[in-house]
């Protein structure tokens, strides 16, 4: 028996539009027209017999039935999606797309691929840095790195190391400002991550709260770390952040509290199946930041030895 099933071009439209909520951003996807993707909606609408799409006057929204089709449809076009990927590279290649926090991949990740590359020459490696909490539904990324406490639905999340936040600063500033300890620091500026919250959670842990002020210049993403290297002032970071800037004395962590309620994840689709690929990044990545680890606790036991010796 025949299956009946209604456009296949009007079902990867919706599926796009879907996704997207938007003709628009469906259209240059599939680098048809906006027309196109509307001429296809209203001819599922039409043979589905129901409305997809509400049109509003700033847009589209998906109806109930709509939303209930998109989710279906989510699994069935990653199935298809990993059929053809097969076919895409030369055979015993695969192809892995890691989603990264932006921080991690710029300042911790990406100085290491090499190693990666070199032992898994038949991997294609692709790193999306993206803060947002990736889709695995929509097959958007085979593994993610998120940054939090592991608490994510519908993923499967392994740990990787916790995120001790210390302060951070150029060792030139440091002199200049002459600062002995953590109450100093109301004489410097304090460089402000995006959600401000970093600096008042490390200086109550510091006790010093009440007469340090957490105010200074909001840099996003990874930008206070360059700013702390300038010498613009004090950056609040952990291991996987400052750790190579500490290494090569650019930065130093003059105070020894360190405050800590999130950590680094590798996660990916629940209860999905791990491939060959996925395990070699999960254990090379496993295996590199243990060994950072190490090299970090060794340089804080013996601040005044040369690089080298931690190399």
């Amino acid at each position: 028996m025949s299956r009946r099933l209604p456009s296949l071009n009007a079902l990867r439209a919706f599926e796009a539009a879907a996704r997207h909520v938007s003709f628009t951003l469906a259209a240059a996807e599939l680098n048809v027209t906006h027309a196109a993707i509307s001429r296809h909606i209203r001819e599922l609408e039409a043979d589905l017999g129901t409305k997809l799409f509400h049109r509003t006057g700033r847009g589209v929204a998906l109806t109930g039935a709509g939303k209930d089709f998109a989710s279906d449809l989510a699994p069935a076009f990653e199935l298809l999606a990993g059929a053809c990927n097969r076919f895409d590279r030369p055979r015993g290649r695969e192809h892995l797309v890691i989603s990264s926090e932006v921080p991690f991949a710029a300042l911790w990740l990406v100085p290491r691929l090499g190693r990666f590359t070199a032992k898994h020459p038949r991997i294609d490696l692709e790193i999306d840095p993206d803060n947002r909490l990736v889709d695995f539904s929509k097959n958007e990324a085979n593994l993610g790195i998120r940054y939090g406490r592991g608490t994510w639905r519908d993923v499967d999340a392994l740990k990787l190391c916790e995120c001790a936040m210390t302060p951070v600063c150029s060792p030139a500033l440091m002199k200049s400002l002459k600062i002995k300890s953590a109450a100093g620091l109301s004489r410097a500026t304090l460089l402000q991550d995006e959600s401000k919250r970093l600096w008042p959670t490390w200086l109550e842990a510091a006790g010093v709260a009440r007469t340090v002020a957490a105010s200074g210049p909001t840099l996003k993403g990874h930008l206070a770390i360059p700013a702390a290297e300038a010498g613009q002032g004090f950056a609040l970071a952990d291991d996987i952040m400052a750790g190579d800037a500490i290494l090569k004395r650019r930065l130093v962590q003059p105070f020894g509290v360190r405050s800590s309620d999130h950590s680094y994840f590798l996660v990916r689709r629940a209860g999905s199946r791990e491939s060959a690929a996925e395990r070699a990044f999960r254990e090379w990545l496993t295996a590199e930041i243990a060994a950072f680890q190490k090299i970090m606790a060794a340089c804080r036991s013996a601040p005044n030895q040369s690089i080298g010796k931690f190399a």
